[in-house]
């Protein structure tokens, strides 16, 4: 499905009326600002590993194999995930989670924080100059670090005009820092190729994760010098 047909889901999805508001609740993981752009912001390829709803308990074998974060679906309908898959993968393990939606409403953000991610995934294509700023803004308010999701130069700019923390992009090379390419790799030997061209940190697909020994197939992956 492209970005511009489930954008259009995802502001559908949220413009519906919604119920009496019910008290917040707090999130039970303590937040710790920066802790994702650290993750993707050291000396090696940081790996961020992508969890599958069906087998979201393998996100601790992800962390034992040495991901510096993981990568949860936060939407329901779309993806298949939701925030109570966020929240069960937060109390699980100890690295930053990333919070992966199309955002196009600040909503999503205040959901984001209660469920206990670290990060946001923003999608620059799916939002106008001003609402990629205000997304931004309530994201920094919260404490929540940013991963903006750019496809070529242009919303490179436009995403670090907004303050986007961290650039994810489609391959390479990285003309920014830190940079995540965001999925394609299927072996050491992309994670080494991703890394010469300037990339801090990647996506790994839970497809390739659906394996007997997922710690391994991680740890097989990461201590990639950028």
């Amino acid at each position: 499905m492209d970005i511009g047909h489930l954008s259009a889901l995802k502001r559908e999805l949220w413009s519906l009326p919604w119920s009496p508001p019910v008290p917040r609740v707090e999130r039970l993981r303590p937040l710790r600002p920066g802790s994702f752009v650290a993750a993707v912001s050291g000396d090696e390829v940081g790996v961020i590993a992508s969890v599958a709803p069906a087998s979201w308990r393998a996100a601790g074998l992800y962390e034992a194999g040495g991901a510096a974060a993981v990568s949860v679906p936060g939407d329901e309908l779309l993806l298949g995930g939701g925030p109570e898959l966020v929240r069960r993968v937060a109390g699980l393990v100890d690295v930053p989670v990333l919070f992966w939606d199309v955002i196009v409403d600040p909503r999503q953000v205040d959901m984001a924080y209660a469920c206990g991610a670290d990060a946001v995934r923003v999608v620059a294509a799916a939002l106008s100059d001003t609402e990629l700023a205000e997304i931004l803004a309530v994201a920094e308010g919260l404490g929540l670090d940013t991963l903006v999701s750019a496809d070529g130069p242009a919303e490179v700019d436009r995403a670090l005009d907004a303050a986007a923390q961290v650039i994810g992009l489609p391959s390479g090379p990285a003309d920014v820092f830190p940079a995540v390419v965001e999925g394609g790799l299927r072996e050491r030997a992309d994670v080494e190729r991703v890394a010469e061209l300037g990339f801090t940190g990647c996506v790994v697909d839970a497809s390739l994760l659906a394996n007997p020994d997922p710690a391994a197939v991680v740890r097989g992956l990461t201590g990639v010098p950028r």
